[in-house]
């Protein structure tokens, strides 16, 4: 469903790139304590170079207008020599990670804009794409994953309620915790807290269950089965309470229920009644609805490799063309604009299909297999996605 990159299509990224570093080059700033961080980059030929190490600005800078990177990493992990390989670094600690993900986050929108095709009898379908064939069983499925405002409005959401699991649950100050926009699909967070670098693997599979709602039972409401109404109201949770026994509390205080009465004003109350009316499933049930909505959706896997390696902030995305952005608010942020680096100068490409679409404020799109010229930011967006590739300009 991609188009292959010919010499010509990655000489001209290689060419937007390199200009772009080279003009913004005082925009690249290091990670703290950088010369114990490990670095590594992508190439143009899909080649992955790891184990180096920069002593300075002005070092890294340099290697970015002369290397010129598909993309550029950073290790989360602090070492004593980051240059070595990994049995050899010596680990030190690591920042506290977490990555929110479009693809991980189920949204109405992927049924008009993400699209599979078996590889087997070429049959294809839009949305999610199924582990089997529905037509003959095959498992060799390729998919085409699209990105919009709506899914990144979505991944928004799920930062900002990590972010508040992080201030308020983990009292975690809000200068520790730096927060930037991928440059693709979602949001790289991390806290960078002495006192949590040496977390060790299990300590950080527990903070994401945590965040996510994992484990949560009616038992740590206060709710056994067959308990009397009594001892329930007792040792249900009130909205004052830290943690998720407040969070759920203050859910169900802004919730109503058909014949409950509002004259009591403590939500143990109306606990208590929506459990005796729904029965112990249903409540069950109803209460998981409510930790699912109230739990950031992170990916598990990210935050417990404490020898990962994250996308270095202000360099370019190599599928997307698009900067890797510090959010200092990130409630107004909007991705499709502040993200969007590159200039509107025209590029002539060859389309295959590509959906409609808005960036930088503008619509674009659809195409389907044919000539056009788009700004160099559409155009690096669609041969980045392997969707287009330049041509001639006669």
């Amino acid at each position: 469903m991609a188009i292959s990159m010919d010499d010509k299509t990655i000489e001209f990224l290689k060419r937007t790139f390199r200009e772009f570093y080279y003009k913004n080059s005082s925009k690249i700033s290091a990670p703290i304590r950088m010369n114990e961080r490990e670095f590594g980059y992508m190439s143009f030929d899909k080649v992955m170079i790891r184990h180096l190490s920069f002593q300075t600005e002005g070092e890294l800078r340099v290697f970015l207008i002369k290397e010129v990177p598909h993309s550029v990493y950073y290790s989360c992990a602090y070492y004593h020599e980051p240059t070595l390989s990994m049995d050899e670094k010596g680990w030190k600690g690591a920042d506290l990670i977490f990555d929110i993900d479009a693809d991980a986050i189920p949204t109405n929108c992927k049924e008009e804009h993400d699209k599979w095709v078996c590889k087997n009898c070429n049959f294809m379908g839009k949305g999610k794409r199924p582990e089997i064939c529905p037509k003959c069983g095959g498992t060799r499925i390729d998919e085409e994953n699209w990105v919009c405002s709506l899914c990144l409005d979505a991944t928004k959401n799920e930062a900002i309620k990590l972010i508040d699991f992080l201030l308020e649950d983990f009292g975690i100050s809000k200068d520790k915790i730096k927060v930037h926009f991928s440059g693709s699909r979602g949001y790289h967070v991390a806290v960078e807290e002495s006192s949590l670098e040496g977390l060790d693997q299990l300590a950080r599979n527990e903070i994401s269950d945590y965040i996510s709602g994992m484990g949560l039972s009616l038992e740590s409401l206060g709710i056994s089965k067959g308990a009397s109404y009594d001892d329930i109201r007792r040792s249900l949770p009130s909205i004052n309470e830290p943690g998720w026994r407040g969070r759920i509390a203050s859910s169900f205080a802004k919730l109503e229920f058909e014949g409950y009465n509002e004259a009591s004003k403590d939500v143990r109350d109306k606990i208590l009644y929506a459990y005796g009316k729904m029965g112990y499933k249903r409540f069950e049930d109803f209460t998981k609805e409510i930790v699912n909505k109230l739990s950031a959706n992170i990916d598990v896997t990210v935050t417990t490799d404490i020898h990962r390696i994250f996308r270095l902030p202000n360099t370019l995305h190599g599928n997307t063309g698009m900067l890797k952005k510090k959010c200092d608010d990130l409630i107004s942020f909007d991705p499709l604009i502040d993200a969007v680096v590159l200039s509107d100068e025209p590029v002539k490409l060859f389309v295959d299909k590509a959906p409609k679409f808005t960036l930088k404020g503008n619509s674009f799109g659809p195409y389907n297999s044919e000539k056009v010229i788009l700004p160099l930011m559409v155009a690096v967006y669609f041969v980045g996605k392997g969707l287009a590739k330049v041509i001639d300009g006669d």
